[in-house]
């Protein structure tokens, strides 16, 4: 690990002690400023809001590109551990990376959502998420951070999770948002019948390279569209597509653990190895 990515792999260690010891929030500038340097840092403007976010550079002369991780402290896998594991692991490759939080919180629906017992739920959320709103979340954030990429040459892509990939390839889909060159999806789904079923039909019409990644831990209603995924991109005869499994060898804790460094790391390879499919 080279001098510059350990200091920030300290400060981020201290972050997560501090984070994870108190009630799931917002994270804000606040929190990043006393663990980071400015040079480290920016804001992402979104409507009448400044986003946090981390900036961390390649390193290595040979960039790629920017990639683009939306992390959030209710993630059971892009989170902000994940999301720094990954940051080195993609640095070392020649991508620039931007850590954007997202937060469930700031779109909980008004009305609580009716659950049945019998029937899959979000294993990540305490309150009920508004879809729309949550979607409108991600497009600001998304605008705001291609207007930084912009700034550099190479490609832009997306790693996004769960709910949060589920309102972005929404959000591509109806054109609410402008395609990635590439989207990492790593076990997307929305914890509703009518949005999560729609899933597979956004993938399988896609127009850009995907990346699609199950996790069979995060939640039932990932799971219950693998196949349905699988099968709806064979019948459009997508091309650029490979969809992955995180099995449970490679998974040390059950429903409701966070990905385990080891599980980052398989991640990161997965990742790497797609870019090159790509030929980037």
């Amino acid at each position: 690990m080279n001098r510059p990515f350990a200091v920030i792999s300290a400060a981020f260690s201290l972050l997560l002690l501090v984070l994870y010891s108190r009630p799931v929030t917002a994270l804000t500038m606040d929190d990043l400023t006393h663990y980071f340097h400015d040079e480290d840092l920016l804001t992402l403007a979104v409507a009448d809001q400044q986003i946090p976010a981390l900036a961390i550079q390649p390193s290595v002369p040979l960039v790629r590109g920017t990639a683009i991780i939306l992390v959030s402290l209710q993630s059971q896998s892009i989170n902000l551990d994940t999301g720094l594991v990954l940051a080195e692991s993609l640095g070392e490759k020649g991508w620039r990376t931007l850590l954007i939080p997202t937060d469930f919180n700031q779109a909980e629906a008004t009305q609580p959502a009716s659950v049945t017992s019998d029937k899959p739920v979000a294993n990540l959320l305490t309150a009920p998420v508004d879809y729309d709103a949550y979607r409108l979340q991600i497009i600001g954030l998304i605008n705001a951070a291609y207007t930084h990429a912009n700034q550099f040459k190479g490609y832009t892509f997306i790693i996004a999770e769960g709910m949060t990939s589920a309102v972005l390839l929404d959000a591509i889909h109806n054109g609410l948002v402008s395609a990635p060159d590439t989207l990492v999806s790593v076990g997307a789904f929305w914890p509703a019948r009518t949005q999560n079923n729609a899933l597979a039909e956004m993938l399988a019409q896609s127009s850009y390279p995907l990346l699609d990644i199950s996790l069979p831990s995060l939640s039932q209603w990932q799971s219950a569209t693998v196949e349905q995924r699988r099968h709806a991109v064979a019948m459009s005869l997508k091309q650029l597509y490979r969809q992955r499994t995180f099995t449970a060898q490679q998974s040390y804790g059950g429903a409701g653990d966070r990905l385990p460094r080891p599980g980052s790391a398989w991640l990161g390879t997965e990742i790497y190895s797609w870019l090159r499919y790509l030929g980037w």
